[in-house]
């Protein structure tokens, strides 16, 4: 997705909340991948993509220290606001500033797919993990979402662009085999979902806070913008003349690895 889709939080907040009020299975996605965290005493994590600081309370409550990691300033700005007491920095997952072994666990939650180098990202955070310590990814599956980006792919046909569909860089299934290579072990598990659009408006709002930011070459203009979102909802209107509640499924899981330890 576009720098523009994340240089504040208001995009994630209106995702995150369409996620509570539409979802399929009322599930609390979070404390899902959290409960994934291995137990292993006093630990010290540091959250790649922390973004607004959204994980901070969750850390908390399972007693895991953090530090959080963002490329957007905007972000870290906000998540310092809200959670003064966590320790914040500027910076990428390609080149994580902390020295080797600092870290008893790594967590990139839906974040992997935004890196530009994913392979540099999985590196880095096997450098900076101590022996013994896990990694932590969540993403979508191949499939998760892909009615919204089927719409979004005709929207820009329109005006002659292209999508460039980020979260298809580390889908759930290939994603795995990636951390094995770095890692040399990886598990995955799988939490079946899907949204449930009651609406126009509700689906339409959704896809303006990202997707339509997920375009190939320069980011859209505020016209070219304007242009795809018009499209898009009228689009939707004809999905929605057909069917009382849009259902589109939006699968996604984890992947756990371990640091091996010092032979």
């Amino acid at each position: 997705m576009a720098e523009r889709t994340y240089h504040d939080d208001s995009g994630v907040r209106i995702r995150l909340r369409a996620h509570r009020e539409y979802s399929e299975r009322q599930v609390d996605f979070h404390g899902w991948v959290l409960a994934h965290i291995p137990r292993q005493g006093e630990t010290c994590i540091l959250d790649v993509g922390c973004g607004n600081g959204a994980l901070f309370p969750h850390y908390e409550a399972l007693g895991v220290r953090a530090v959080g990691l963002d490329r957007s300033p905007g972000m870290i700005a906000r998540a310092h606001r809200q959670f003064p007491r966590v320790p914040v920095v500027v910076g990428t997952a390609e080149r994580l500033p902390f020295p080797d072994a600092s870290f008893d666990g790594v967590l990139a939650i839906h974040v992997l797919f935004l890196v530009q180098d994913i392979e540099a990202a999985l590196h880095e955070a096997h450098r900076v993990l101590r022996p013994g310590g896990f990694f932590l990814a969540s993403t979508n599956t191949e499939e998760s979402q892909q009615a919204l980006y089927e719409v979004h792919a005709r929207t820009l046909v329109t005006i002659g662009r292209r999508p460039a569909i980020a979260h298809m860089r580390f889908p759930l299934e290939e994603g795995a085999e990636r951390v094995r290579q770095v890692f040399g072990n990886a598990r995955v598990d799988v939490l079946p979902n899907a949204f449930l659009f009651p609406s126009v408006e509700a689906a339409w709002t959704y896809y303006m806070s990202g997707i339509v930011d997920d375009v190939d070459g320069p980011p859209l203009t505020a016209d070219e913008r304007g242009a795809v979102g018009r499209v898009a909802k009228a689009i939707m209107e004809e999905i929605f003349s057909r069917e009382r509640v849009w259902r589109v499924p939006k699968d996604a899981g984890v992947i756990v690895a371990r640091k091996a330890n010092p032979a």
